[in-house]
């Protein structure tokens, strides 16, 4: 994919995501973290592990970003790809919370040492 092409998929997955609570049209800037005081600070830690992997990849992404279509918060999505990822620590959720078309990254709460 040449970088017009991949300039052009970027724009077109942007286009499908807003700023949850603002209108349709305001935007998250790409490649910066955004975090929710909702989660904790294991599950914001784990959305920053795959950011940075996105990033040493070469992929530009969006965090805590409104998908228009579901009317759903997603936790982290791709531009580059359009893959939507969500951060879980609870397997038992799996197939009930999240469609198959999500890619779910499931963290262990004892690798994390948080005080």
């Amino acid at each position: 994919m040449n970088k017009k092409e991949r300039q052009k998929k970027r724009q077109e997955t942007l286009k499908k995501f807003s700023v949850p609570g603002m209108p349709a049209y305001t935007k998250r800037k790409p490649n910066s973290i955004h975090i929710s005081a909702a989660n904790s600070k294991i599950h914001e830690l784990a959305k920053c592990e795959i950011c940075y992997d996105l990033l040493k990849m070469g992929c530009s992404f969006i965090t805590e970003a409104h998908e228009k279509k579901t009317g759903l918060r997603r936790d982290i999505v791709c531009l580059d790809t359009g893959d939507i990822y969500e951060v879980d620590n609870s397997k038992t959720k799996h197939g009930r919370r999240h469609p198959s078309y999500i890619k779910v990254y499931w963290y262990d709460i004892k690798e994390w040492r948080v005080s």
